[in-house]
């Protein structure tokens, strides 16, 4: 597999599986090579009727073909898909419908600021949908200046990695269209919150969403504490907040609200502890009776499980999107995703015992998914370490499955991909921990490979059994390639992924290290050729690791951390809460300074390459710049590789000519001092 392979590949995003169950909308996102661009069409696939002996499925069919669509929703009936088109790459994207038996799609809105996320109402008759729209500003007349005006900028959150700077004039608000008319009149507005997550109350009369309203939500709180309001859909002028009704509210963040069957509704979420912790897993709650609910039985207590969370992979779908499924089935019971040792599973969970059933094997990749609204047909896009993302459907009452739609089979099988192990190891105080070692194909265990350790970023999100084309193209390249979850890591309970607060870097160092020490041990790899990188989190932890040791031949850090008081004064969201260091950099400086491996650059001997994206704003570039710039000093082997106008989604959604460079510089820097084939490009 070779790094132009990513523009060949096609993702399954976002499957929508009609009401009565027979059939499933999705989003099928491909690469325009010439365009350096990716394209969404809505394709459809046709679920064999339960119990059936026809044979394989019917293939699934394109549906759409402009190349920009995406969100498809079905009407209540059935007979309409709502879905989101951006015609032309200037303009701005707008609801449509579509006959779901095929034909002409209806432009149903057409607001300047756009329109994304419909909902439709139980009837039918609305859909609620999110917009940037400002009718007071977003007139015909309205001209923008040559030069941008000066931002006056008065909240710490002023920009958002991958979105720019936030422009509180045009926050996502409530809106509401009628089908027939297409008239549309917005329910929401304000300069201070947004709202999302949108659903309709039984009635039909109410929209609920999700929001963040606290005054001051920044320092000292949770980062994140959503709570549930309603809108009335017929109100007769937008609100900032005074007509709204106070639906759900806990000590936590609320999300998936979702209407289930005799006033009850269900939930992400979770109270939240005080003091606060760097991370917290979510149970599936249930909420009952009349608003504003206050209270949530928790039906996943005791079970220690991660609801809601997926793995980490560089080839999730890039553009599409979706969700986990979090729905009642028609007996009673609830499906519900969750991430555990390294996969994502869908489950069951029985309301009367307790009991929690996967639908899914346990090493998949669940990525997004949605259950029929009679309760019956489950759709799920779900991977594994042999493929990214396939289209299935399970039977909600026997757990039976099908693969509907494989779009990368023939690619895959031409590839001769090596042998993913699964492995689990004791760290130096007995810990146990798992990881997984990519063989490159033809994989001979009499022979020396070099090594790549690869460390994730989170620092909470954990690897697992998604599909990773960066490790891939490594392990053609002749390289045996480990990656592993530390300490810190989500899916293997609360105590061992908070365990690292106040303290990271520190013993999931010692983790990575005996992960290596553990496959030296089976004696195919030359420990005199091993390189290690990681992104983010896993950036800062390859920074610590050449600060600590010379063991590497070579390192890569991506979109890195190198100074945590750089972090608290610029990163994009709420690094200066009391989550990650129990006071201020000024504070508390001793404390931030031992956790930033760039006051221990004099340490270093590793030849690194710095990878960052000029527009991070979640790591800023000025955390790569100041690990280059240090060894540059010193004399001693660095290169800065810097992406002009990408975020820190880089190595999963930039640009796809920018991914197959990214991808490039990591194997020929690793070639360079792994396996000595010439670089002039880095001087070296």
């Amino acid at each position: 597999m070779r790094e132009e392979d990513i523009l060949r590949f096609r993702w399954v995003a976002d499957p929508q599986v009609s009401p009565d169950g027979s059939r499933v909308a999705f989003t099928q996102v491909h690469v325009d090579a010439e365009a350096d661009e990716y394209r969404t069409n809505l394709w459809l696939a046709e679920v064999p009727a339960a119990g059936s002996d026809e044979g394989a499925p019917a293939p699934a069919r394109q549906f759409t073909y402009a190349g920009r669509d995406a969100q498809p929703r079905w009407s209540p009936d059935g007979s309409t898909i709502a879905f989101v088109r951006k015609p032309n790459a200037e303009d701005a994207p707008q609801i449509c419908l579509l006959p779901a038996d095929g034909g002409e799609a209806r432009v149903l809105t057409t607001l300047k600021g756009g329109a994304s996320s419909p909902c439709w109402s139980p009837d039918g008759s609305r859909i609620a949908f999110l917009s940037g729209h400002n009718p007071a500003l977003d007139t015909p007349e309205y001209k923008k200046p040559k030069h941008e005006p000066a931002r006056v900028v008065t909240r710490p959150e002023y920009r958002w990695n991958g979105e720019g700077f936030t422009d509180w004039d045009h926050l996502d608000h409530i809106w509401v269209v009628d089908v027939a008319s297409g008239e549309a009149k917005a329910l929401t507005c304000g300069t201070r919150f947004k709202e999302g997550d949108l659903s309709w109350s039984p009635d039909g009369r109410h929209v609920l969403f999700a929001s963040d309203r606290r005054e001051e939500p920044w320092f000292g709180d949770p980062a994140e504490d959503n709570s549930v309001y309603a809108v009335a859909a017929d109100l007769p002028a937008p609100s900032d907040g005074a007509a709204f009704t106070l639906v759900a509210d806990i000590e936590g963040p609320i999300a998936g609200f979702t209407p289930g069957p005799e006033g009850r509704w269900l939930a992400w979420g979770g109270v939240r502890p005080k003091p606060i912790r760097s991370y917290d897993q979510n149970d599936v709650l249930l909420f009952e009776g009349e608003w504003p609910l206050t209270k949530a039985r928790v039906l996943t207590a005791g079970k220690d499980l991660a609801v809601g969370e997926t793995t980490s992979g560089d080839m999730h779908p890039p553009r599409g999107g979706g969700a986990l499924p979090l729905a009642f089935t028609a007996d009673g019971g609830i499906v519900f995703g969750y991430a555990w040792h390294g996969s994502t599973r869908v489950a069951r969970l029985d309301l009367t015992s307790g009991e929690v059933d996967d639908f899914t094997p346990s090493d998949c990749d669940v990525y997004a998914g949605t259950l029929s609204k009679n309760g019956r047909t489950l759709a799920l896009a779900m991977g594994s370490t042999s493929a990214p993302g396939d289209l299935w459907v399970f039977d909600a009452a026997s757990g039976e499955g099908a693969c509907l739609h494989a779009p990368n089979a023939g690619m895959l099988d031409e590839a001769g991909l090596g042998e993913v192990e699964e492995i689990w190891y004791d760290s130096f105080d007995g810990r146990r921990i798992q990881g997984w070692i990519v063989k490159p194909p033809g994989f001979d265990p009499a022979r020396k490979y070099p090594l790549v350790l690869e460390i994730h970023g989170g620092p909470h999100v954990p690897y697992g059994v998604a599909f990773f084309h960066e490790f891939r193209v490594l392990a053609a390249a002749g390289y045996v390639v480990l990656y592993t979850n530390p300490r810190g890591s989500t899916s293997y309970g609360q105590e061992f992924g908070n365990v690292i607060q106040y303290a990271y870097p520190g013993d999931d160092y010692h983790d990575l290290m005996a992960g290596v020490d553990f496959v030296l041990a089976k004696g195919y790899v030359d420990e005199k050729r091993m390189g290690v990188t990681g992104g983010s989190g896993g950036g800062l932890l390859t920074n610590w690791i050449i600060t600590r040791n010379d063991r590497f031949a070579a390192a890569i850090t991506q979109r890195c951390v190198s100074d945590w008081s750089g972090m608290w004064y610029s990163c994009d969201f709420a690094m200066y809460n009391d989550a990650w260091f129990k006071s201020t950099p000024w504070r508390d400086r001793a404390h931030y300074e031992s956790k930033s491996p760039v006051w221990d650059l004099d340490r270093v001997n590793t030849p690194l390459m710095v990878i960052h994206s000029e527009e991070d704003w979640r790591t800023p570039i000025a955390q790569g710049e100041a690990m280059f710039r240090g060894l540059i000093a010193q004399k001693k082997p660095a290169v800065m590789v810097r992406f002009p106008g990408e975020s820190h989604e880089l190595s999963r959604s930039g640009a796809p000519s920018r991914r197959v460079q990214n991808q490039q510089h990591i194997r020929r820097w690793f070639d360079r001092w792994l396996q000595g084939k010439p670089a002039p490009e880095y001087g070296y």
